[in-house]
This record gives C-alpha cells, structure tokens and sequence, in this order.
C-alpha cells in the first residue's frame, strides 16, 4: 500500500459509510461515515465507486450531521471516518486528518441582486452586522435590509469561511442560521434581500450569484489557481493512524485516478 497523506492533530490539534473489520475473509466490510454537508456529494461519489470496483467487498453508511458532529462520533466510536470541512485544531488532538480535496468558498446573494464584488472589509462588514442595508453595498440591486445567511455551529465550512474571508471574526448573532449546505442554498435562492455562502459545488449552480472577493470570481478554476483566497480543505478523519477497510479506502482516493478525475470535476484534486 502506498503511503497515504495525513496530518496527525496528535500534537495540534446522510447516505452511505465508519469502518468494521470483517469477521470472516469474504466478509463484506461496512464503513460508516458522517460529518459536513459540504462534502457529502463528493464522498458519497467516491463511495459509490469504490463499491463498484470491489463488488460486495465493501459497504458504505455516509450521513451527514457537520464537521463537528462528524468528529464526535469518530472519537467516542460511533463512525470510523468523519468528513471534515475545516482545518486540525488543539481539540483534535489523537485523531488523524488526510485531505482529500480543495474546495473554494464563495458569498453568494439571489440572483435578482447580481452584486459583482466585494472586498474583503466589504464582507467582514456585511457578515458582522456593521453594514446592515443594501443601499450601503456598492453595486447592489436590492434595498432594504441585509438578510444574512449563516450555518450552524456545526458546519466546518463556517469554521473556514470566518478564518479565510472574514479576518477571524464571528457572523452577526441575528443572522439565520440553516444546518445544510442545500438548506443555505435554498434560503438565497427564495430571499431577494439575503447574502450567504457555500462551497463552490453549490454556489455555481444556478439560481444564485456568485460574488467575487476582492476582484476575483469565486469557481472552480480559480480556487485550482490559487487566485482565489478563500480554498479550504475536504479531509477524512480517523481516530489514529486509518486502518483496515478505512485505510484501504482514504488510500484509494489518494493514489487512484478514478478518484482524481471524480475530484476534478467539481472539486481541486490535492497536490
């Protein structure tokens, strides 16, 4: 097997799969997994193909729940993987992180309010309740109140947002909060007056606009460029060093090129 990439917080820091070790050779192994949204589609299509190259080898229980969710279970047992959205931190400390992928995190408000850009302080403003109506956001459609758009506590994605695009500072306490990626998505694309974000697999679809930060669009192609300066990282997590059928499985999307292409789609393959 070769080497997989992890980063070791030992020192720092729904659908379909956590890890059970076979009790017999020809055993199905069942992997269960929980954890962000953010990552969900893309594990779930890792998932669904590694099943497919190892016919009844091989079963997966993914659910979802956020980052933080995810690490609980992971430690206290209940999961044997935990998609994460955010990066290692001293409250990790005996659990091992192997990224996955990169994503790009984009603000994004209703399409009927095609806000070009913003600048960070822009951002940080807006998201922190200091500029509280649209008549005071350069090139704004919309009037009236800002509608802010957060997730949960939860959401590693949050975690990362604040640390990449809002210098560290916390959203403003009244704003609305959605446990979902979908459930954001879903919020801007019905409020005219809202303002939010998501990663880049569901701020380019349509119904939304995509808004550039500092001059520069938030996409896929960017974020592989390293122009855009909200990436952040999709890691799997184990308690430990991955074993077993979890092991086999983070050591698949890392080396196969089934795995890069699925990436590659929507995503930033690692390295």
């Amino acid at each position: 097997m070769h080497r997989i990439r992890r980063i070791s917080a030992a020192m720092m820091v729904a659908g379909v799969l956590g890890v059970a070790a076979p009790a017999a050779a020809n055993a199905t192994a069942l992997v269960t997994i929980s954890g962000a949204t953010s990552s969900y589609p893309l594990v779930s299509l890792l998932a669904a193909k590694y099943v497919k190259l190892h016919p009844k080898k091989i079963r997966f229980k993914i659910t979802q729940g956020g980052t933080t969710t995810g690490l609980s279970n992971v430690k206290n047992g209940s999961d044997t993987i935990a998609d994460v959205a955010q990066e290692p931190n001293a409250s990790d400390a005996g659990l091992d992180f192997y990224p996955i992928a990169k994503y790009g995190i984009c603000v994004v408000t209703n399409k009927s309010n095609p806000v070009a850009n913003l600048t960070q302080a822009q951002v940080t403003a807006i998201f922190t309740g200091k500029t509280k109506t649209w008549s005071a956001a350069l090139g704004a459609t919309a009037t009236g109140p800002i509608d802010v758009i957060t997730r949960t506590a939860v959401a590693g994605v949050l975690t990362s947002f604040k640390s990449l695009l809002l210098e560290g500072k916390s959203v403003e306490a009244s704003a609305t909060e959605e446990s979902t990626e979908g459930l954001m998505r879903q919020q801007v694309e019905s409020d005219p007056n809202s303002i939010g974000f998501l990663s880049n697999y569901q701020a380019n679809k349509g119904g939304l606009n995509s808004v550039e930060f500092n001059g520069v669009a938030c996409n896929q192609t960017t974020a592989a460029s390293g122009q855009y300066a909200g990436v952040a990282v999709f890691f799997e997590v184990t308690k430990g060093t991955a074993k077993g059928a979890a092991a086999a499985f983070i050591n698949w999307i890392d080396d196969s090129s089934a795995a890069k292409k699925i990436i590659a789609s929507q995503w930033v393959p690692i390295g």
